[in-house]
């Protein structure tokens, strides 16, 4: 590992890698990424790869719409790579008159940016996913470029593009420590040695709250168990000639695609939620899984029956249960800490 560089990551998931590769982009080359395990260990290597332009801020709408361009066209054509993302279009079904209003805002905002999203009737819903029921919809919100991707091939991806520009990647390699040098640098202390950075990015996920705190920085986030469940194949899914869009309810709270000839039903516990490690992520934790839990999902599981009626003909054939990290208002934790100079976070992401 280098002795100095001019840009030091900590965590090697999605958040890191893609700032490794942007830096270069920006003519910063100088930068090595630190991961105590390998690329995408940690929440990254696990989690469902949706990608959705639905967002409620400006900045962040952008940021998602520009991610699958990135995705889908620039990843391949600069790798010469296929790509993963898989472009689904994605319906988002609210029932409230408040949810209502709600999608007219985000519906404004993605239009202003380019970016294509509209509601659609029940009957037009019908057509684009007939796997569903959108009897009880009131407003059902249509977003034609969403999908969903591989998270592990467009990491690697990414990591690939940014060493051909001249980052480097230290893997198995843990920061112990980081000290506050006179010069204004840090000193950031690993298992492979130390390295003097000009500025260090905390995108250490689940870890990020430690990472912050050998520089007294305090980082608002808990890690929550969440669950998501792969079925069973079934015939009807297996005779379709075109993928299902990506459909969220809010009633059932929860996300459902297509996975191979079954699905993926992933329910975000609107109470009951199993926080993790709250004084601490164990250093040792890498690629863990929990056991699932399908009891806490029930109430959740239950409503997606009753709107996903091919859910009661299928087994469960796998559930992943793992860490994600959450934020206050989930919203990333982007930019300076606090008090610090050049310190910088980029972790929460949920």
């Amino acid at each position: 590992m280098k002795s100095h560089a001019q840009v030091v990551i900590i965590g090697g998931g999605s958040l890191g890698v893609n700032l490794m590769y942007h830096l270069g982009l920006e003519g910063w080359t100088d930068v090595v990424l630190i991961e105590k395990g390998e690329l995408t260990s940690g929440s990254t290597w696990h989690a469902a790869g949706l990608c959705p332009n639905f967002n409620g801020n400006h900045t962040l709408s952008n940021i998602h719409e520009y991610t699958i361009k990135l995705y889908d066209e620039i990843l391949p054509e600069k790798t010469g790579l296929p790509s993963s993302f898989h472009k689904t279009g994605s319906l988002r079904v609210g029932h409230t008159e408040v949810e209502e209003q709600w999608f007219n805002n985000i519906i404004s905002r993605a239009n202003h940016i380019g970016c294509e999203m509209h509601f659609v009737s029940k009957e037009e819903a019908s057509i684009i996913n007939p796997m569903m029921d959108f009897s009880s919809a009131r407003n059902i919100l249509y977003t034609p470029n969403d999908g969903h991707i591989d998270p592990t091939t467009v990491v690697t991806q990414l990591a690939q593009l940014a060493k051909k520009a001249g980052a480097k990647v230290s893997n198995f390699n843990r920061v112990t420590d980081i000290n506050i040098l006179p010069s204004g640098e840090y000193e950031v202390i690993t298992e492979q040695g130390n390295i003097i950075a000009q500025h260090v990015v905390n995108a250490g996920g689940c870890f990020s709250p430690q990472v912050g705190a050998m520089v007294g920085s305090y980082v608002p986030l808990v890690n929550l168990q969440h669950q998501y469940l792969i079925t069973d194949s079934h015939p009807d899914i297996a005779a379709l000639s075109k993928e299902l869009p990506v459909t969220r309810d809010s009633i059932a709270a929860s996300y459902i695609r297509q996975e191979g000839s079954g699905f993926l039903i992933g329910p975000y516990e609107t109470r009951g939620s199993k926080p993790w490690a709250l004084e601490g992520v164990d250093w040792s934790f890498d690629r863990e899984l929990f056991e699932g839990d399908l009891e806490r999902l029930m109430p959740w599981l239950e409503k997606c029956m009753d709107i996903f009626p091919l859910f009661k003909e299928v087994g469960i054939s796998t559930v992943i249960n793992g860490l994600i990290t959450h934020t206050p208002d989930d919203n990333l934790l982007v930019g300076p800490a606090k008090g610090l100079k050049n310190f910088w976070n980029l972790c929460g992401a949920s």
